[in-house]
């Protein structure tokens, strides 16, 4: 039902050519259990920007697939799912500025998705808006931040914890992408 993302980039800019360097894709179902993971380095073709923060290394990256390599395999991942994400606007646009490098449109809108992030104000009042305050106010443990899958796992639970809080669905414009193999994404 859902599919979290986490991206690790080159910068904070796709407007300034920065790209995805690491992505990680945890599927949850109604009920926020975890139902499978995948996770991948991504060569970006570019210098790796604050390796300091993220943690991957040149030789690391020049071995990893670049994106054109992978993007069936997202897409793949990503269809039939509600889109989420910790800052949601963030990760989903990365994802439609390497597809579009790559000639493909996606109709990627963070407003129809789930942002745990903007979800922490009614779930989380008092918490500061980083995954690592989220997940600390949450009552989660601790995890391995600026790793893509570690932050997609941590992005999950919490997301779990908002559908056990709620009862069920948290968001009144959840759209399901339905995301074809090859790389196509249509609503």
């Amino acid at each position: 039902m859902y599919a979290v993302i986490d991206l690790e980039t080159t910068g904070t800019r796709t407007s300034w050519h920065d790209r995805v360097a690491e992505i990680a894709v945890v599927h949850l179902d109604e009920y926020g259990q975890v139902i499978g993971e995948w996770c991948s380095l991504v060569n970006p073709e570019r210098d790796l920007g604050p390796q300091h923060v993220h943690g991957i290394t040149a030789a690391e990256a020049r071995r990893a697939p670049r994106f054109n390599q992978l993007a069936g395999q997202v897409a793949a991942l990503l269809r039939g799912r509600v889109l989420v994400a910790h800052n949601l606007f963030f990760d989903a646009s990365f994802l439609q500025a390497e597809y579009k490098r790559i000639g493909v449109h996606v109709p990627i809108d963070p407003a129809d998705g789930l942002c745990t992030m903007g979800l922490a104000s009614h779930f989380l009042p008092s918490a500061g808006r980083s995954l690592r305050d989220c997940c600390r106010a949450a009552g989660l443990p601790p995890h391995r931040a600026h790793s893509a899958l570690h932050d997609a796992r941590a992005a999950a639970q919490l997301l779990a914890l908002y559908l056990s809080s709620a009862g069920g669905a948290v968001a009144s414009r959840e759209v399901v992408y339905d995301l074809p193999v090859m790389g196509v994404l249509r609503r």
